[in-house]
């Protein structure tokens, strides 16, 4: 099994990390566990129709879960379960009422609750499409699959621009045109045709019908399909979880051996979607900091906050987090911190703070933090540390 390395804790730890991280994930996405795991997932995930589904196959549930770290609810079958078949469309459903934003991302990515063809049998669809390119020559094959996807994602551009408010006539005849232009290409090799056929479910009697007929049905059927969903989401699905399984594996193990590095890590990761949310108010973004205790553990220990803040009032705690966020970093406004530079001076100070207060899982106590403040400046780092 593959063990992160991690020499120390605190800032140093976090310095290491940041320089060999991108290798260390690498190898631990190369690792036999990680390889097996990921395999089986790609292999079964197609087949999953429900929730239900979902949740009955513990080697498919571990996975789903771990990609968005929330392993130990892997017992909690029932609410899991609800999550996903809610859906998050409807504001009323349970993902949408959980302050923790994870549940609500495991929801969204799936789909059961939106559509009629949940987001992970998209995977399937694509396979389907591409097994058509099997008798071409090697190097002919990628290029054959790309074209009909290309023609997939054509053919839902041409529905959207003609379910526009305002239609574009000169937008809808070029698409027509590149729609015209692959549907030959595609359309053409016998094999790839069935395979295009069979993955939407096209009934006999197709090859009878005139081609703009054959187009047109063939569009309709991608609508019944995509349901207005992103066309990125036929292709992606299975990288996603993939990577963000990944990810989190990686920090888990990080964790194991430093906790505040994989408190770090996890912000680091998920700070950046959060504070540039453009739909939501700068004091919702703090509630939404406020009920994710990952995000909220790096504030509160970076801002020198007591054990006991969390049972203020809310409005209360949302008044000194933007205070303590204006007087370290001369705004309150949680958008800052998708700039790097802000995360890896919020990061800092939460890491020194975990040093200096003995919280560092390894190294040498207060050691490490003590040489990283000896080179700071009164009235800078060290100030802002000890006031």
């Amino acid at each position: 099994m593959f063990t992160p390395i991690v020499p120390l804790g605190g800032y140093l730890g976090w310095q290491f990390l940041q320089r060999t991280q991108e290798n260390q994930q690498e190898a631990l996405a190369n690792s036999a566990t990680v390889q097996r795991d990921m395999a089986e997932f790609e292999e079964r995930i197609a087949k999953v129709k429900t929730a239900e589904d979902l949740v009955s196959d513990f080697r498919l549930l571990r996975v789903a879960l771990g990609a968005f770290g929330l392993s130990d609810d892997i017992d909690n079958k029932y609410f899991i379960r609800k999550v996903l078949e809610e859906g998050t469309t409807d504001e009323r459903a349970l993902a949408n009422r959980l302050s923790d934003t994870r549940y609500h991302d495991l929801a969204k990515a799936f789909g059961f609750g939106e559509y009629q063809t949940p987001n992970n049998g998209f995977s399937a669809i694509e396979d389907q499409i591409r097994a058509g390119t099997d008798t071409l020559p090697a190097r002919a094959r990628q290029a054959a699959g790309d074209q009909a996807m290309e023609l997939v994602y054509t053919l839902d551009d041409l529905t959207t621009l003609m379910a526009a408010e305002e239609r574009d006539p000169a937008g809808e005849a070029a698409l027509r045109k590149q729609v015209d232009s692959l549907w030959s290409d595609v359309m053409g090799n016998t094999r790839l045709r069935e395979s295009v056929l069979s993955a939407f479910n096209v009934a006999d009697g197709f090859d009878a019908l005139p081609d703009a007929t054959q187009v047109e049905v063939l569009r309709q059927r991608i609508v019944g399909l995509f349901e207005g969903r992103p066309a990125e989401q036929m292709t992606g699905f299975i990288d996603t979880i993939k990577a963000a399984y990944t990810t989190r594996q990686f920090e888990l193990g990080v964790g194991e051996q430093a906790q505040e590095l994989r408190v770090a890590l996890n912000f680091e990761r998920e700070m950046p979607g959060l504070a540039a949310d453009p739909d939501d108010a700068n004091d919702t973004m703090w509630f939404k900091v406020m009920g994710t205790s990952a995000l909220r553990e790096v504030f509160d220990t970076a801002f020198g906050l007591p054990d006991a803040f969390p049972a203020l009032d809310l409005d209360r705690q949302l008044d000194v987090y933007k205070q303590r966020a204006q007087a370290l970093f001369g705004s309150d406004d949680v958008s800052q911190f998708t700039d790097p530079e802000a995360r890896e001076e919020l990061i800092r100070l939460y890491l020194v703070r975990t040093e200096l207060n003995g919280g560092a899982s390894t190294g040498g106590g207060t050691s490490a933090a003590l040489q990283i403040l000896s080179g700071v400046s009164s009235g800078s780092l060290f100030t802002t540390l000890l006031r």
